[in-house]
């Protein structure tokens, strides 16, 4: 739908974006024409579906993760991350791994995390082995996979914990089997208790940290929200039934302080903000019950967000008269990019943001009924869902 919309009218009309007492009027007016176009696709353009709205896909088979060149690797204790899609990231992103693994190092620990995976999904292709971390230079291995659901990785967990031998397992999971296969609570309990003794069957000194799920913006519906506290309370009563001198079994408040609109991008995956609240809740945990490490400093610093890779925007004159082509770089995990515009000739102070943004296929662009004479500006901001970062290079036209 986006598309077909957005390329029925490919020119958006800039001459009539101009603040000031004559053309004050101007901006409000082609804001509401476009929403009454593409209202239908304005959010989705923001703001995506998560991965477990879309299906899940079969899991790939499991490869070794690959080594970025410089990242440090081995050392003790042995960890393997177990998660879905929150957990694996995708382009563009640092993951609470890395945030795990930055605080761990931070300690004076040298962890080695393993495990079959240890890459990205790229959430514009859709595609696997995305390297586009914000930093590689960690240990990215782990056993998180876009669209992993708990009723499959209890069948596979043993097989993993063999291969890779890890001495503590974190396991952030569930999300998908509530919302996409609406497994119920007896269900889940049997699925997560399965889950823990075929890892103990594989190693039985394992020590295990079992992540509550975060918030969601789907738990706006009741229902849904029920089912996920009902699911919380499982995780936490099967730890303490579970848990043993010998394998012991801890819970992570990983979901603590997390707002739905300020660190999730999309609604469920977390951006930099949430990935530093999902990584000290497994600190915390890890530095409280195994005495592993301090817990996560407090105040958490505020990050940045969005995508961090700045757009090379370049803007030439169009053939046609009063038109300007723009095309740009595209960053990692941006999958909009929102255009703002500066009238220089006529002494603009500042940029005027374009009523909505454009989709990746929308690159080359033309701003089209420029005023002829007069020399514009151009920039481009890269956004990940709801979130927008970085912004490109001005680039400067005369139009024709």
């Amino acid at each position: 739908m986006q598309r077909a919309v957005l390329q029925g009218d490919p020119v958006l009309r800039l001459s009539s974006v101009r603040p000031g007492r004559r053309h004050g009027a101007a901006l409000p007016a082609i804001a509401i024409a476009v929403t009454l176009v593409v209202s239908a696709c304005q959010v989705a353009a923001a703001r995506p579906a998560p991965s477990h709205t879309v299906g899940l896909r079969p899991n790939p088979k499991p490869s070794p993760a690959a080594l970025v060149p410089g990242q440090p690797f081995g050392g003790r204790p042995r960890i393997m991350i177990v998660g879905d899609s929150v957990t694996q990231g995708s382009s563009g992103d640092y993951t609470w791994q890395f945030r795990l693994y930055e605080h761990l190092l931070a300690d004076g620990l040298r962890p080695q995390m393993v495990g079959p995976y240890g890459w990205l999904h790229n959430n514009v292709t859709n595609a696997e082995k995305d390297y586009s971390y914000a930093d590689p230079n960690f240990e990215h291995a782990n056993d998180a996979d876009w669209g992993m659901a708990l009723f499959r990785e209890k069948s596979a967990i043993r097989r993993k914990v063999v291969t890779y031998r890890p001495d503590y397992l974190l396991v952030l999971l569930g999300l998908n089997d509530l919302f996409w296969y609406g497994l119920s609570q007896p269900v889940m309990a049997g699925n997560l208790a399965s889950f823990i003794a075929a890892a103990r069957a594989a190693r039985p000194h394992i020590r295990i940290v079992l992540g509550l799920i975060p918030p969601d913006i789907h738990e706006r519906k009741p229902a849904f929200a029920a089912s996920v506290a009902s699911y919380n309370r499982t995780i936490s009563s099967t730890a303490a039934r579970l848990s043993t001198t010998e394998s012991p079994i801890a819970v992570a408040d990983d979901g603590s302080g997390i707002g739905v609109a300020a660190d999730l991008w999309d609604g469920t995956h977390p951006n930099a903000n949430g990935e530093i609240k999902i990584a000290a809740g497994f600190a915390d945990v890890l530095a409280s019950r195994f005495h592993l490490g301090q817990p996560y400093p407090v105040p958490y610093p505020v990050l940045p967000i969005g995508p961090l890779i700045h757009p090379r925007l370049t803007v030439r004159p169009s053939s046609t008269a009063r038109q300007a082509v723009l095309t740009w770089s595209l960053a990692p995990g941006a999958n909009s990019y929102v255009i703002y515009v500066q009238d220089v000739t006529r002494g603009d102070t500042g940029f005027t943001r374009l009523p909505y943004p454009l989709p990746v296929s929308k690159d080359p662009w033309t701003a089209g009924l420029l005023s002829s004479g007069d020399t514009y500006t151009f920039k481009v901001q890269a956004c990940k869902g709801s979130d927008c970062g970085a912004f490109s290079n001005p680039a400067s036209v005369a139009a024709r």
